[in-house]
This record gives C-alpha cells, structure tokens and sequence, in this order.
C-alpha cells in the first residue's frame, strides 16, 4: 500500500504541511533539522523506493564544461530515444532538465520526489568529486554513461575498457604493429578507460607504446579535422614517420582524421568508438565498436524500476560492444 503524507505526518509528530515543505525540500519553510527528521521518517516508512507516486522519471543531462553532452549529437540522441521508449513501455512520463555542475541549487532542487519517482542522470561528463553531489539525495537515481570505482550508487555504463581492447585487438590481428592513438582533450572517464583498454591490448601482445604517437583533438569533427592537419603537416616538415594504424577515442575524431589525413594523401588504417548511424556512410566506412545506446538506455530505466520496488543494493552495471568491420581498418 502506498505511504501517504498523512501517515507520516502521523508517525513524525507534524502537520501534512510540514510534511510537504520537507518533502519538497522548499527553503525556509521549516528548519534543516527537522527536514531531517521528517526525511528520515519518510525513509523508514518506504515512501522514497515503493511505488509509483508521480508516473514521471526526469532525465538530467549533467554538464561540466567538457562540452560533450548535447542531446541533438547522434550517440546522446539514441541513448535517449531508448530512455524514452523504455519509459513508456513502462508507463512511466519522461521529463529531461539540464544542469550544470557549478549550479548547487538546480541540482538540490533535483531532489524532489512531487516532480518524479527518480531520476536518470547523464553522467557523460562527470568527474569523480562530482558524484558527492547526489549521494545523499533521499529520491532514487541511476548514474548512466559513467561508473566509478569506489562509489556506492548505481551506474549504467559502457564496458568502455573491454571494447577498446576488442577493437586494439582486431588491428593487432589484421598485422599492424605501430599502433597510435587519437585521445581527446576531454577529460571524461570514459577515455581514460578507454585508454586502459587500448594500452592493456598492446602490452598482452608484446607491442610496445610509443607516447609520441598519441595526439590529442578536440572531439567533434571539425576540430579534429583541423589539428589533425595541423599535426600531419608538422610531422611531414620534421620528416617523422606516423603509425601504420590509429584507434580513436570516439568516431568523431575518427571521422575528422579521416578527412585530414585525405587532405594530405595519407593512408593510415583507423577505428572509431560508438558506430553512430553516418560512420557507415563515410567514405571509406569507419571501422568501430558498436554501443548498443537503446540498450544503455533500457538497462538504466529497468535498474531504476528496480530501486522504486525498494531494491538496497546497489549495481554497476556494464553493457558490453561489438567490434564493427568495415573498410577503414
């Protein structure tokens, strides 16, 4: 049976208003302590994880200035065609918020279970002491697109190590022995695992990393077309020999190189990370690791549906990739 207001008005010792300006964390209305209080009591009662209460889930798309979450870019617009589609599959409304990591009150604001049942938050850009910020909320929420070690809350990932490592591998395999990379400036959590995986693939096949051959891009097309070419025309003035392959951070990158690398009538094998729909449009069709964002998307509704049925565990869980051959490797 549902927990009503009333009730814990009841077991608090407070009036239903009271109840309510806790509930909705509403400034002023009552002191912290006794919002607590009524919190806590809530809590114990199981308003906060059983039920459906609101019928809506809200999605947050978190920035940190990283400047890689935007909802129209083909990998976040899928992600979130699957959240959609998984919501009202489950009769559950969508509401998508965008907020930025420095705004405390719009995040706090988040907080509050008369808008939503829980929340399903972007994660893409999120550093580690960014996390924090939500780990004492009282409504349920799912971290998707990033999971860190060392953090007791639920995440919905891409096993970003595993299938950099696949695709590190196919090249491997297909006979390339030098072996660059193309990072990003970004900071994300998702390359650096990446990078984990890339690195890991090399060493278990005896084939050392020459730093040397990691150049960092911005990670739209544009801008690593351009330091793509500005990088290639540094290397053919200095006379320095590239890589006979690159794997790249994202199909972006992969696709702004691409373009450079035509400009300067270089042929150097490549691969992407993500398969967005064009990459297998582009001329010559890139080569990358498949993310399954409808399932991304399914999997972290399907966990947050968990945490309303009062599940206390929590999960990270890693959605596996699939290496997608194609002409550019």
């Amino acid at each position: 049976m549902k927990v009503t207001i009333a009730q814990i008005a009841k077991e608090a010792g407070v009036s239903p208003g009271s109840v309510s300006n806790a509930l909705n964390n509403r400034k002023g209305a009552i002191s912290p302590k006794k919002r607590e209080e009524i919190i806590e009591v809530a809590t114990r009662l199981g308003y906060f994880k059983k039920g459906k209460r609101t019928g809506v889930i809200t999605l947050v798309l978190y920035e940190a200035g990283e400047d890689i979450v935007h909802g129209e870019q083909p990998f976040f617009s899928a992600l979130i065609k699957g959240i959609e589609e998984a919501c009202y599959k489950n009769e559950y409304q969508l509401r998508i918020r965008t907020v930025k990591n420095n705004d405390r009150k719009a995040i706090q604001d988040l907080d509050d279970v008369s808008m939503s049942d829980g929340l399903l938050i972007i994660g893409t850009e999120m550093h580690f002491k960014d996390v924090e910020q939500f780990k004492h909320f009282k409504i349920p929420f799912v971290i998707v697109d990033n999971a860190y070690i060392m953090e007791n809350c639920d995440f919905v990932a891409i096993n970003n190590k595993d299938g950099m490592y696949e695709i590190t591998k196919y090249l491997i395999d297909q006979g390339y022995k030098r072996i660059g990379l193309l990072n990003s400036w970004s900071t994300i959590n998702n390359f650096k695992e990446r990078k984990f995986g890339f690195l890991q693939a090399l060493e278990d096949n005896d084939i050392l990393f020459d730093p040397n051959d990691e150049v960092f891009l911005e990670s739209d097309i544009h801008g690593s077309e351009q330091e793509m070419r500005q990088y290639l025309q540094q290397q053919k003035q200095l006379h320095i020999s590239l890589p006979e392959a690159y794997v790249c951070m994202n199909d972006y990158i992969a696709l702004g190189a691409i373009r450079a690398m035509k400009a300067f009538d270089v042929k150097i094998a490549i691969a992407g990370f993500d398969d967005i729909e064009f990459a297998q449009y582009n001329d010559p069709p890139l080569t990358t690791v498949q993310v399954k964002k409808d399932i991304l998307g399914a999997t972290a509704v399907e966990r947050l549906l968990r945490l309303f049925d009062g599940d206390e565990q929590s999960l990270k869980i890693l959605v596996n990739t699939n290496v997608i051959k194609r002409e550019s490797a």
